[in-house]
């Protein structure tokens, strides 16, 4: 689960260096955003394609973005 922390703080350190305080909030938000995103989306695929599929096997082929493969099999844990 280091990536899905990293993420926002790194974006938020960056975006602080880019336009102080503002930018490191915008930055941040985006990498809060990001996270949101691969949580939704792995969702989604465990809504639609996930439920097609039988649990083990859907589970066993489900998409793991890199770095965020701890957090995707917390929402499949949960969907499928």
């Amino acid at each position: 689960m280091l990536v899905p922390i990293g993420v926002p703080l790194a974006l938020g350190v960056a975006g602080w260096f880019a336009g102080g305080w503002p930018g490191a909030v915008a930055a941040g938000a985006i990498g809060v955003f990001l996270n949101v995103a691969v949580v939704a989306s792995a969702a989604v695929w465990a809504r639609q394609i996930g439920s097609i599929l039988d649990r083990d096997e859907a589970f066993a082929v489900a998409p793991r973005p890199p770095g965020f493969g701890r957090l995707c099999d917390w929402v499949y844990k949960r969907t499928l």
